[in-house]
């Protein structure tokens, strides 16, 4: 370990959803402002709690292209969770106010010394993967998201907060909470699926059984599909659960496919343009400018000075308009 400070990664587009589902907070207009708000007041907190030097908020940017050609039912008809129950019921659900929400967040972020990461046609997960492994594969990092899929991506020098339970979760969580080691845990999402991005999986596989019945996956050595496939076959005809394994062979590749976490999982053209969102990342405060845009959006009452004073900990230019 060296002694730099953290880098914090956010799923942004996992957070400001949670956010958008749990803040019940309106603008002067009556409008709902709780994914903008909410998803502010989460990075700040991490940011004081962290204390990283750089922080990075990756954007989902139209989802993945590949993926969807893989498997045209992959995150089918997924939809935000439902506003928090403190809204009035005679407020309507809303993908108009999301997007807004979400537009006015982007342009908000654009005065806070983070770094923004856009890539066409990947996902937040993938251009997170790529940080972690690529760019910082050597430091100390903290996801921020509530996504397991970023399990995969745990290890000696990666962790993730989870939003949900507010907890860090480390390589010995992963294995306590499902016998099932970080490193393998795509592996193990292969065959059981994932029903919140409407992934199908083995026919009586969930993640306990497959460390239940294949329990190469607690271990800290690399699983390939092919190690399970030649254990289910020199396991044929004692539980029917392995024939099921055999028998959805190309579904357990598939998804392997669609659920697995690289540096690799971007094309050259968008490693190229994460890359240069890094290496163009000069730290930036406008207090001003984002006193402006919360006003403009009718919110009055954000505490700009103590937002801003959670970043003490990253080295900004300051400007001033």
């Amino acid at each position: 370990m060296t002694g730099e400070r953290k880098v914090l990664i956010f799923d942004a587009l996992n957070v400001f959803i949670r956010a958008y589902a749990a803040y019940p907070q309106m603008n002067v207009n009556g409008e709902q402002m709780g994914g903008l708000i909410g998803t502010l007041k989460t990075i700040r907190r991490l940011v004081a709690e962290v204390q990283p030097s750089r922080a990075y908020v990756c954007w989902e940017a139209g989802g993945s292209t590949k993926r969807r050609a893989l498997f045209s039912d992959y995150k089918k008809h997924r939809k935000p969770g439902r506003l928090n129950r403190f809204y009035d019921d005679d407020i309507p659900e809303s993908d108009e106010n999301r997007k807004f929400q979400q537009a006015c967040l982007v342009n908000a972020l654009k005065h806070v010394p983070v770094c923004q990461v856009y890539v066409p046609d990947c996902e937040g997960d993938d251009v997170v993967a790529y940080l972690c492994k690529g760019p910082f594969n050597d430091r100390e990092k903290v996801i921020v998201s509530s996504d397991h899929d970023m399990w995969q991506l745990i290890d000696d020098k990666t962790i993730v907060y989870n939003l949900h339970k507010k907890v860090y979760v480390t390589a010995d969580n992963v294995y306590e909470l499902h016998k099932i080691s970080s490193r393998n845990f795509a592996v193990a999402k292969a065959l059981a699926g994932d029903n919140s991005d409407n992934i199908p999986g083995v026919k009586g596989v969930g993640l306990k059984s497959a460390a239940k019945y294949f329990p190469m996956l607690g271990t800290d050595s690399d699983v390939l599909l092919e190690d399970v496939f030649n254990y289910a076959a020199s396991h044929r005809g004692h539980l029917k659960v392995y024939d099921n394994v055999l028998e959805a062979k190309d579904d357990v590749i598939r998804n392997y496919r669609l659920v697995y976490l690289s540096n690799t999982t971007l094309s050259s053209e968008q490693a190229r343009r994460v890359n240069a969102f890094v290496e163009r990342d000069v730290p930036k405060t406008n207090k001003l400018g984002l006193m402006r845009d919360l006003i403009k959006n009718g919110i009055n009452d954000f505490d700009i000075d103590g937002f801003f004073y959670a970043f003490n900990c990253i080295d900004v230019n300051t400007k001033s308009e």
